[in-house]
This record gives C-alpha cells, sequence and structure tokens, in this order.
C-alpha cells in the first residue's frame, strides 16, 4: 500500500479498527491475515463498518 493513504487503513501496525478486509469475498482473518500472500488477480476490498448517524 502506498505510504501517503496507510494511515487511512493502518493504526499501530494493525488494520484500523471499524475496516472490513475481503480477499476475494472472503473475509481476511479467514486468509491468515497478514501471512496472506496477495496473487495477480486477487480482489481487495476495505469496507468502513463506521457510519454517521
Amino acid at each position: 500500500m502506498k505510504d501517503q493513504r496507510k494511515e487511512l487503513f493502518i493504526m499501530e501496525n494493525n488494520v484500523r479498527p471499524g475496516i472490513l478486509v475481503l480477499i476475494n469475498d472472503a473475509d481476511w482473518e479467514l486468509e491468515g491475515e497478514e501471512k496472506y500472500e496477495l496473487h495477480s488477480g486477487d480482489n481487495i476490498v476495505f469496507v468502513s463498518t463506521l457510519h454517521g448517524g
């Protein structure tokens, strides 16, 4: 990930609370989190679970 936008997703070397990470439509926790090796064609999605009211 480019360092210029990293702070939007990372806090203290972890994914920020309230951000769901999907790898090929599966929760990244099921894929081994940071141990997962990205492959060509993988689809990575960051979803905010926080919203204003």
